[in-house]
């Protein structure tokens, strides 16, 4: 994989060196075997964009859910810190909260950043030399432009300098020698980043799956320590009798004289 963006950037980099860039160019826009790929490029760098940017959040939305589970674990214990009775639950759950912010999260991230974000930041990093490259085969059109008009110039003078006109004929020839192995490069090349993209999401998404998996699992297992400290979960019997219990509770706080008086 290394092998082929090295190759790329090569072959951008030595196409048209040390040439003037500029704008536009006529040759640039007749040319619709270019336009097309230019086209697929955009597209493409579009998506990947939008792809580094979801992995990256997602990233982020692990560590703020374990982070934040964690600091709701240790404030319901200071919530409940001076009842008499204090239950089991709470240092269980403060615990697996724990854990799984401080080892199956970093575990998670570990193998995240190495198998699927930092390969599509290294796949989008090499976005920008095609987009150099675009740049600079704009400039090459501008000045194959020039230099037809410049020999088209000599050539309309009354007096037409021979010297004059094989110097113009010359900067054509280079200018569209420049040109043609930029433009060849690109039509070249942009369907080779375009394919390359499955090289680098089928490995990524495969072991984003398994990364998953092994953090999900980590955290059931921890969950699963809590739940003995719980009642077995049951059918709506149980849900019912849950909210009903809930509701008692509210019920007498609503009866504190506090409450009824609806203090303004």
């Amino acid at each position: 994989m290394s092998g082929f963006w090295d190759s790329t950037k090569n072959k951008v980099s030595r196409a048209g060196t040390n040439l003037r860039m500029g704008g536009g160019g006529a040759a640039a826009v007749l040319d619709p075997e270019y336009n097309e790929q230019e086209q697929r490029f955009r597209n493409l760098e579009k998506r990947a964009m939008k792809l580094l940017q979801e992995t990256k959040d997602y990233r982020g939305s692990i560590s703020t859910m374990t982070n934040s589970q964690r600091m709701l674990s240790q404030n319901l214990s200071a919530f409940l810190l001076d009842v008499q009775r204090p239950q089991d639950y709470q240092a269980a759950y403060r615990q697996a909260a724990q854990t799984i912010d401080q080892v199956s999260q970093p575990q998670f991230d570990e193998v995240y950043m190495h198998t699927v974000l930092q390969p599509m930041a290294q796949f989008c990093g090499y976005l920008p030399e095609f987009n150099k490259a675009m740049k600079k085969r704009k400039g090459l059109a501008d000045d194959l432009e020039r230099a037809r008009r410049q020999l088209s110039k000599e050539q309309a003078k009354a007096a037409s300098d021979p010297m004059a006109i094989e110097k113009a004929e010359m900067d054509v020839q280079y200018a569209e020698e420049a040109y043609n192995v930029m433009n060849r490069t690109l039509v070249g090349e942009i369907p080779k980043l375009i394919n390359s993209r499955v090289y680098v999401a089928d490995p990524s998404f495969e072991a984003f799956v398994k990364a998953q998996l092994q953090f999900f699992n980590d955290s059931l297992q921890q969950m699963d320590g809590v739940t003995r400290y719980l009642p077995p979960a049951g059918g709506p019997d149980d849900d019912r009798m849950l909210d009903q219990r809930i509701g008692d509770v509210m019920a007498q706080v609503r009866s504190l004289t506090i409450c009824s008086q609806n203090v303004v």
